[in-house]
């Protein structure tokens, strides 16, 4: 007899194991391969789409988005009505999708007084968030502030961005996190002292040492230009339309690929030059060694406190 409830709980196991497998197969193949791959990207628009919520494979998952203002859907005069957030959400129907730690001018090395720009500050609050341990997929788009508003140096960026992704697993060890490298942008002065493409580049080797997809709009399957921003830096509706397509299908293609990336990361970036640390401290990097007391910087002499390195006027 228990011969024969065991062979039967197998026989139910097997089943279940294939019927699953078959789902997942049929998702990603009628989804991901006959789409994604054909070009044939997952939109509200395109008939021959198979709905998303067929297989409902995200109905049970909880997406988060740290983001800035792209995040948010701000077009440089007003919030869209069709956000990515809203289009992802629409598209995927996940249990959650939440971007409440997504805000305007946010930064990864923030150095303004308002604590929620600074992802370090953004990323105490969301650690201490109960629900963020609930989390399954993270999205992390930032980083076009720091060119345009920061003048800390491309290292130290890096450095922050590193640090609070291990913050972030520390407390959720199984989260599946995707980078988002900044749209282009077109302000003709930026606080920053590196390009555009340098800042990109720095973001993908950094999201790359965790083994973490990323999104390059670079690369993307639609065409922008200058003349699809409003005010040089923020989208159309149009263009943020075609942004959450595009999101909603890397998620979906990128869902398996995604890695548990450990919660420590020993690559090694250099900070040189200016850094305002997350107290608001002005200080000054050679080669991560911060320098102290006297400093002849580009012809003009500042003084580091020895015991805090911070300038002080």
């Amino acid at each position: 007899m228990l011969l024969i409830r065991f062979l039967w709980t197998l026989l139910i196991g097997i089943l279940v194991f294939t019927m699953e497998s078959k789902v997942v197969r049929a998702y990603e193949g009628r989804l991901v391969n006959a789409n994604y791959k054909k070009g044939m990207y997952i939109n509200e628009g395109n008939k021959n789409c198979p709905s998303l919520t067929e297989l409902a494979y995200f109905t049970d998952k909880n997406i988060w988005i740290i983001g800035d203002s792209l995040m948010i859907g701000w077009d440089g005069k007003r919030v869209v009505s069709n956000s990515c957030p809203k289009i992802i959400e629409r598209l995927l129907q996940p249990n959650l999708l939440d971007a409440r730690y997504s805000f305007s001018g946010a930064q990864i090395s923030g150095n303004r007084t308002v604590k929620t720009v600074d992802l370090t500050n953004n990323v105490t609050n969301i650690i201490e968030d109960n629900e963020f341990k609930n989390a399954d997929y993270l999205l992390i788009a930032l980083g076009v502030n720091d060119l345009n508003y920061s003048d800390n140096n491309l290292g130290y960026v890096q450095q922050r961005l590193q640090s609070n992704i291990c913050r972030l697993k520390q407390v959720n060890s199984d989260l599946k996190i995707m980078g988002i490298v900044p749209f282009d942008s077109y302000l003709e002065k930026k606080a920053s002292k590196y390009t555009l493409r340098e800042l990109q580049n720095a973001l993908i080797e950094t999201f790359n040492s965790f083994g973490i997809p990323v999104i390059n709009w670079q690369q993307s399957s639609f065409s922008y230009s200058q003349y699809s921003l409003n005010d040089g830096v923020h989208p159309t509706q149009d263009v943020y339309q075609q942004m959450g397509y595009m999101i909603a299908n890397f998620i979906v293609h990128s869902r398996s690929m995604m890695p548990n990336v450990n919660d420590k990361n020993n690559t090694l970036f250099l900070s040189n030059g200016w850094q305002t640390n997350e107290l608001g401290d002005k200080q000054y990097a050679q080669n991560n060694m911060l320098l102290v007391d006297w400093q002849l910087i580009d012809g003009v002499w500042y003084y580091f406190d020895p015991k805090t390195k911070a300038l002080k006027n």
